[in-house]
This record gives C-alpha cells, sequence and structure tokens, in this order.
C-alpha cells in the first residue's frame, strides 16, 4: 500500500467516527475560519480530508442524502439523486488561474488523496443545499473560534446568518468541539510527523545559535532559518500560519518582549538571544524556544535566573503523565518563580498542545492527560527593566507512564557555553 492509500484511509477513518459522534443531521466543514489563536487559520477540514485548500467545503451526511440531481439520468438512483454520506465542493481553478498559477488538483487527484468519492465545484454547493436543506432537522456547522462581540461579523458567521434566516427551523450545532476533541490524543502517523518536525527544527537551532554573535544583526538568524527550512523537503516549512514572521529572533531588552517580531536589532555584547519558532513536518508543527548568551557566556545575574527558568522547567515536566494536567505545570512553574521572589515576572501560562496548529486545538488547562497528548512546556520569565527575558520551551508527549522529551536544542548551562562559545 502507498503513502498516499495509506493518509486516505486514515482521513476517512477519522470522518467515520466523527459521524458516528454525529449521529444525525449534515455536517458543513470549511477550513475559512479562525482557529481558537484569532492567528491561526482552522485546520479541522486539513484534518479530516488532508486537503490544504481554505476554499473548500467538506459533507458529511450519517444518513445518506442526494446529491448531483440532475445528472443522474441512468441507474437506480435516477430522479432522486446519488446518495452520499461524504462530499467534497472545492474552488476549481479557470483558465487563468491555471495559466498563472498551475493547473492544480484534478478532481480524480482529490478523490485519491481524500477517499471522498464525490468532489464538485464549490459554485454548485448552494445550488445543493437549497435542495437538501428543507429535507433536515439538524445542521452542524464549523466555527473553531468565537468572534469578538464588539466588531463585524467575519464573513463565516455572515455566511451561517444567512443560511439561518432561510432555513429557520433547522437546529443548530457547532462540530468543531467535536473534531477538536478527536485531535487532543494524537495517532501513531501525528506523532511521527511531529518527531521529524522537532528533530529537524532543533538541529537547526543548533546550527544557528552559535553564528548569533555580538555585532551580528537578527535578521541573519531570520535569514538562516528560512534557509535552512527551504532546504528541506517539501512537506517541511514553516510552522507559524499568518504570524508576522517565521521565527522571533529577539536580542538584550527585546528577549522581554513576548511576540517580538520585528527581528531587526544588531546583537551586543552581553546580550542573551531568544529564539522562538516552528517547523512544520506534513502539516504537524514543533515549537521550541531556547535562549543563550550571544558572547558565548552568561554573565552570573542571567546566569542565576537561567537557572530558576531551567529548574521550573524541569518541574513542570515532571508533572506531565496521564491524569495530571497543564494546569499543575504551569503551577509548578509559578510557586518555583514565587519561591524566589520572581512571580511577578512569571508570563502566561506554561504551555500549550502543538499538532496541526503550533498552538493546537483543546488548550483547557484542566484536562486531564492522556497518552499520545503532545505539548509543550515553555516557562517564561520577563524582566524589562533589565532587559531579560528567558523562555525555555521543549516538546513532551505523554505516555501510559509519564512523558517523552521530544527532540530538543541544548538547554543546560553547560552545553549551551560550549556550542555558542
Amino acid at each position: 500500500m502507498n503513502q498516499q492509500n495509506s493518509l486516505a484511509e486514515m482521513v476517512a477513518a477519522r470522518r467515520e467516527k466523527l459521524m458516528e459522534q454525529m449521529g444525525e443531521g449534515l455536517a458543513l466543514i470549511n477550513s475559512a475560519g479562525p482557529a481558537p489563536d484569532p492567528l491561526l487559520h482552522d485546520k479541522n477540514l486539513y484534518y479530516l480530508t488532508g486537503l490544504t485548500s481554505k476554499k473548500a467545503v467538506l459533507l458529511l451526511a450519517p444518513q445518506p442524502v442526494a446529491i448531483d440531481h440532475w445528472r443522474t439520468i441512468h441507474g437506480p438512483e435516477v430522479g432522486r439523486g446519488r446518495q452520499v454520506r461524504e462530499a467534497l465542493f472545492v474552488e476549481e481553478r479557470d483558465e487563468k488561474q491555471a495559466f498563472m498559477d498551475g493547473a492544480g488538483d484534478t478532481f480524480d487527484d482529490i478523490r485519491a488523496r481524500t477517499g471522498v468519492p464525490a468532489v464538485y465545484n464549490l459554485s454548485e454547493l448552494n445550488g445543493f443545499l437549497a435542495r437538501v436543506l428543507p429535507k433536515q432537522k439538524l445542521l452542524w456547522l464549523n466555527t473553531p473560534g468565537g468572534p469578538a462581540l464588539d466588531g463585524p461579523l467575519p464573513a463565516e458567521i455572515a455566511a451561517i446568518n444567512a443560511i439561518r434566516e432561510r432555513y429557520w427551523w433547522l437546529r443548530y450545532l457547532n462540530i468543531a468541539p467535536l473534531i477538536h476533541d478527536m485531535r487532543w490524543v494524537k495517532e501513531p502517523y501525528e506523532i511521527d510527523c511531529l518527531r521529524r518536525a522537532f528533530a529537524i527544527h532543533a538541529d537547526i537551532y543548533r546550527k544557528m545559535m552559535p553564528l548569533l554573535k555580538p555585532g551580528v544583526n537578527e535578521a541573519l538568524g531570520h535569514a538562516f532559518f528560512e534557509h535552512e527550512l527551504r532546504l528541506q523537503p517539501p512537506e517541511i516549512t514553516f510552522g507559524l500560519d499568518d504570524y508576522d514572521a517565521s521565527i522571533i529572533v529577539a536580542s538584550g531588552k527585546n528577549t522581554a518582549v513576548a511576540h517580538y517580531m520585528d527581528n531587526n536589532c544588531e546583537i551586543q555584547d552581553g546580550d542573551l538571544v531568544l529564539l522562538d519558532a516552528g517547523v512544520i513536518c506534513s502539516g504537524y508543527s514543533s515549537d521550541i524556544t531556547t535562549t543563550f548568551p550571544a558572547n558565548g557566556h552568561f554573565s552570573p545575574r542571567q546566569r542565576e535566573l537561567y537557572t530558576v527558568v531551567l529548574e521550573a522547567h524541569k518541574k513542570a515536566i515532571a508533572t506531565m503523565k496521564p491524569g495530571s494536567t497543564q494546569l499543575a505545570a504551569h503551577k509548578a512553574v509559578y510557586d518555583y518563580f514565587d519561591a524566589h521572589g520572581l512571580a511577578q515576572y512569571n508570563y502566561g501560562n506554561c504551555g500549550h498542545p502543538v499538532g496541526l496548529n503550533i498552538h493546537d486545538a483543546n488548550g483547557e488547562q484542566d484536562r486531564p492527560l492522556e497518552p499520545g497528548v503532545v505539548l509543550v512546556i515553555e516557562p517564561f520569565l520577563a524582566i524589562p527593566e533589565e532587559g531579560i527575558g528567558i523562555r525555555i520551551e521543549s516538546g513532551v508527549l505523554i505516555t501510559e507512564d509519564g512523558c517523552e522529551l521530544l527532540p530538543d536544542a541544548p538547554k543546560e548551562i553547560d552545553e549551551i557555553e560550549a556550542l555558542c562559545a
């Protein structure tokens, strides 16, 4: 069996599991809406089909519905349409788009890749809905992130309201939580992709760290990271979605800014340098942060603070096991910072899940951990008045009896100084 067939079977099994949970009704799942993190686009459609397009809609129907009504003129289904439980509506490139951007995937390509037997042009979706919605009682829609109450309605919510106004008798439910629950525990294929992403990411950091010396601009780190990723196979790419930059390269006072992305300051002697980025492997994203001295040696104060963060990092990882929670890891970090008089400089939560999004679905802090869950632990100590920010971030796979650390950049002081000297 080739890899395409294997992936098609995997996403088909996910769709079947989701339809079992639906039980009834009709689901429309696109990938145009925002993820729970507004700077990341939703990956629910990708999870169920392997399609990266933001202009596609997946139809799921636990009880088959008639589709392609006017084309069914032969066979036992004549007059009532082809009966299907799954269908994809995708944007077909017109002649100009095909000339400018290439022809793209054919419908046969999409059928083979996704295992969805019925594939149609996206322009046919509204006509199909007009035929089938009058007979429905329940419509599931994909809304991963809630829009702000004081802003304009996003396009995907406006489209839902248009359906609601016309088909007012339908009951509406959000299918995103069901998909996010499925994404919480990773399958073996997903874990393999994440291991590879973390390994490539860690290797690039080991190459970068000795280059970022006093007198060098942060931009060199940005350029080197992108250069190294572009040398990788096509399934390896950047992990920050719609963020302004592919990587954070912060030095000096910039290290205390959580999402500093200008990457354009000259590194000074005595500066700490902080790197934070993601690497995607076949859709699955790593997330690693490392902090190190530009001149190769921690000052006494830097060493003191780095040691506190590193020990807090280890204490958080020690909580990572089935039945524990992200909240327990965060509390371990906070308590350790508090014991050293640094609690006021603790920045936010100390971790989050990773997967199809670098900040993946189901980030509830009190949800019990299970084998197969993959998270990152990232305590961050930010002291702006001293121009110091230290973040240490590592990937963690929950196992049956504890956890496994994923491939990582150097974390111990001696190892960092030996690499950067």
